[in-house]
């Protein structure tokens, strides 16, 4: 997840040294790409579930029959988003943010470009999980370690040897990505197919009834997973009216911030859901509890440790990216204020591993929907109106405490454990 992260921040640091123009166009870019590529969640939330639970009962053949229908709809439902969000990049930055010309331009070269490389993210997310789902999550961390350092040496290769601007950033990270996938393919083949491909071809069916149970529990996680960036590129647009290019880039670098705190806690979400999925596969309910608990203490101490950089150092760490005053001292203020509310998100990192885990994924999507769009759209909506920019960060720090109230109700209520797939 460091890794994962780096990627996006390396592009970021080298756009934004361009100018705040580019930074707002390449925060712009990614909260669009986001949304589409969340959508992967369709494939991994079911394959973690479902191929968790087969390895935990021994169940091999089900381990590889769910691993090659997951890396089919990756391929084809990864293809057909990025087919037509690269139709209608222009479209969605238009009908989303309505950006100054020179940053529908700028954002647009760098976005189209994104897109092309949709499928290639949707089998990678495939390809990770399922390593994952049988307990490996060292490979992918070499795989995309690869990944990120071709990507670092690509970005300022491109941007500033080749003089492809921003462009160049897009294409460095297609080509990393695209690497990451023929490395992870490899590993995949070697650990769940023994090297055999006889065996790997033959999983890559069309069976409607399994893609069907797959969809079925991606489909609660995809909607959760969507609808917080979705809102996101609404929340931007909102910024952007009340500050144009400075809000938005210290959103987009705030965010981006805001990802280190969520690396831990990911990772953490993954083990969970992981072992969840493993031990009910065993019938061994005590095992996920105890998991749990654990989850939730080291989630409680990576708050802590973040707790420095965000309350007492925003604007130097807010410097690193960009050197606008302006913007340093409006992204201070977003860390300052959402940490505040995101302290309460060590519930929904540690609930949304177990339901995940459990193949569960109607409580995280409805609180995702509720803290996002019935809650925190309106609430930035109208306290923006008031108080600024700053309405805008308080309404993000209030919706994680939503967010986390529903998935606690959730979790209490136990039914995870007795859950079907």
């Amino acid at each position: 997840m460091i890794l994962q992260t780096l990627l996006t921040s390396v592009d970021l640091f080298y756009i934004s040294k361009l100018g705040k123009d580019f930074a707002a166009a390449a925060s712009l870019s990614n909260s669009s790409a986001n949304v589409i590529f969340v959508l992967s969640s369709l494939v991994s939330a079911g394959a973690i579930a479902l191929v968790s639970r087969s390895f935990g009962s021994g169940d091999q053949e089900n381990v590889r029959t769910f691993s090659g229908i997951s890396i089919m709809l990756a391929v084809f439902i990864g293809a057909f988003f990025g087919i037509l969000s690269f139709i209608f990049t222009k479209s969605i930055l238009h009908v989303m943010f309505d950006p100054s010309p020179k940053v529908m331009a700028l954002a647009y070269s760098y976005l189209s470009i994104i897109f092309l490389g949709t499928f290639i993210v949707f089998l990678n997310s495939a390809l990770r999980t399922i390593l994952q789902a049988i307990g490996d999550t060292k490979t992918p961390l070499i795989v995309f370690g690869i990944s990120n350092v071709l990507n670092i040496i690509l970005d300022p290769f491109f941007m500033f040897t080749l003089h492809c601007s921003i462009k160049g950033a897009a294409i460095a990270t297609v080509i990393s990505n695209f690497i990451g996938l023929i490395l992870i393919l490899r590993a995949v083949i070697k650990k769940v197919y023994k090297n055999n491909w006889n065996l790997f071809f033959k999983s890559l069916q069309f069976n409607l009834n399994n893609w069907v149970r797959i969809l079925k529990i991606g489909w609660y996680s995809a909607i959760s997973q969507v609808a917080r960036p979705l809102t996101g590129m609404i929340m931007f647009r909102i910024v952007y009216s009340i500050s144009k290019s400075d809000g938005t880039a210290a959103f987009g670098i705030g965010g981006q911030l805001f990802n280190y705190t969520f690396i831990f806690l990911v990772g953490l979400s993954t083990a969970i859901s992981i072992i969840v999925g493993q031990s009910l596969g065993k019938g061994d309910v005590e095992e996920a509890k105890i998991a749990i608990k654990y989850g939730m203490r080291f989630a409680v101490y990576n708050m802590i440790f973040f707790s420095f950089f965000y309350l007492v150092i925003p604007k130097q760490i807010i410097g690193i990216f960009i050197s606008d005053i302006n913007v340093i001292q409006i992204g201070a203020n977003y860390l300052r204020i959402v940490f505040l509310g995101l302290i309460f998100v060590v519930y929904s990192t540690t609930y949304g591993g177990v339901f995940q885990g459990a193949g569960d994924t109607f409580p995280p999507m409805l609180a995702s929907i509720v803290s996002n769009v019935v809650f925190k759209l309106p609430c930035a909506y109208f306290l923006a109106m008031f108080i600024g920019i700053n309405g805008v960060w308080i309404s993000v720090a209030l919706s994680v405490v939503v967010e986390s109230a529903i998935l606690i109700y959730y979790y209490k209520k136990d039914k995870w454990i007795s859950k079907e797939l």
